[in-house]
């Protein structure tokens, strides 16, 4: 029973572990760990076209294909194209080379099967072609919705920073400790040990800074969701944005700071954050509390207007729009369709990013909305 009730835990813990890209928990010394199989039923997708099927997939811990393989056993082979992007820093070692196993294997089944890569660093970019693999630089953080994220100069600024993040470790909170005034926006994992972490490093951090403040609602001691709104208004309460983790993956929270107008504040990290990042109005200091002050006061005392921070910010990735449209009419076109995105006004406003849910969710929104055009 002991052993059983174990294995339920791990597997539990693997789930939310993929939904928050945390490192497995090290093993205790001298006890050799279960082999247990990593699910792989929730990740981000977004359907970007019907008839051809073109889908927008994240890669989920190891669905190293995105949505493909359970497309591929829900339809065959079955004319589909896949646009992938890594959740995740994939500048780890042994991940390239497993991308490159499935996406041979999988090729080799579903011929009528279209797989790109898009990258949110140039290194990692290299990873994958230097494999082979059709991948291009182009980091998904243009998919953050300028309709939901924008100044609100309506708003009064009351912090000195924002910091937009879950209470874990590796998001690194201490180092905003110096900051006089903070406000933070946090969600929070189902798993019982993440609700532990939150509840400790919030009591932690608001006993040594009673200047700082968390911007959700508590529902027993946890933090209430936001909406996109709900997070954009609370941005507008804030002078800088901060991101200060060591390694994750492109960070939708920098592109909603930039977006909203806000000045961000980084710690050196990996993964693409900071691709769309200006040095007026973007600061990458040490990772060190004092060097994080300092570095909000500078750009403080910079006074950027908002407007000025948003406009260059979209002047950065309206090119990169543009690009991915091309890629999306490439695929429809090779899949027997014709082009109709490319020249067009951005058509993927209406939904900030790529939602995660469950990939069965994600198939049955394809199958309604094939339906629907059907019946049209």
């Amino acid at each position: 029973m002991r052993l059983k009730n174990l294995i339920s835990r791990a597997i539990k813990r693997r789930v939310k572990r993929m939904l928050g890209h945390a490192a497995p928990p090290k093993q205790p010394r001298g006890r050799k760990p279960a082999t247990i199989d990593w699910p792989t039923d929730v990740g981000p997708v977004r359907l970007l076209s019907v008839a051809p099927p073109i889908f927008l997939s994240g890669i989920p811990y190891k669905q190293y294909l995105g949505i493909a393989e359970p497309f591929a056993r829900r339809h065959g082979k079955a004319r589909a194209g896949f646009i992938i992007f890594p959740t995740w820093s994939i500048e780890r070692r042994g991940v390239p080379e497993a991308i490159k196993r499935n996406f041979a294997q999988h090729s080799e089944r579903y011929p009528n099967h279209r797989l790109r890569f898009i990258c949110n660093t140039s290194e990692e970019t290299k990873l994958l072609v230097d494999l082979g693999l059709p991948a291009v630089f182009l980091n998904k953080n243009f998919m953050v919705s300028d309709r939901m994220f924008r100044p609100l100069p309506e708003i009064k600024v009351e912090f000195d920073a924002i910091y937009n993040a879950r209470f874990i470790p590796e998001k690194r909170h201490e180092l905003a400790a110096a900051i006089p005034r903070v406000g933070y926006i946090a969600y929070i994992d189902v798993e019982d040990r993440r609700r532990e972490q939150f509840r400790r490093l919030h009591q932690l951090l608001l006993a040594h800074n009673p200047d700082h403040v968390l911007l959700n609602a508590l529902a027993d001691d946890l933090p209430a969701t936001m909406s996109h709104d709900q997070v954009n208004a609370a941005l507008g309460r804030g002078a800088v944005g901060l991101i200060l983790s060591e390694v994750e993956g492109s960070s939708y929270a920098s592109m909603e700071y930039l977006l909203a107008g806000l000045p961000v504040v980084s710690t050196p990290s990996k993964g693409g954050r900071d691709v769309f990042f200006d040095p007026e109005y973007c600061i990458v200091c040490e990772p060190d509390p004092a060097a994080v002050r300092d570095a909000v006061a500078e750009l403080r005392a910079r006074n950027i207007p908002r407007e000025v921070v948003r406009a260059r910010t979209l002047a950065k990735i309206q090119p990169e729009r543009e690009r991915f449209l091309v890629m999306v009419d490439d695929l429809i076109e090779e899949l027997g369709g014709e082009r109709r995105f490319s020249g067009a006004t951005w058509p993927f406003g209406d939904v900030s990013g790529v939602p995660w849910r469950l990939l069965e969710t994600h198939l049955a929104e394809f199958a309604e909305r094939l339906r629907a055009s059907d019946g049209a």
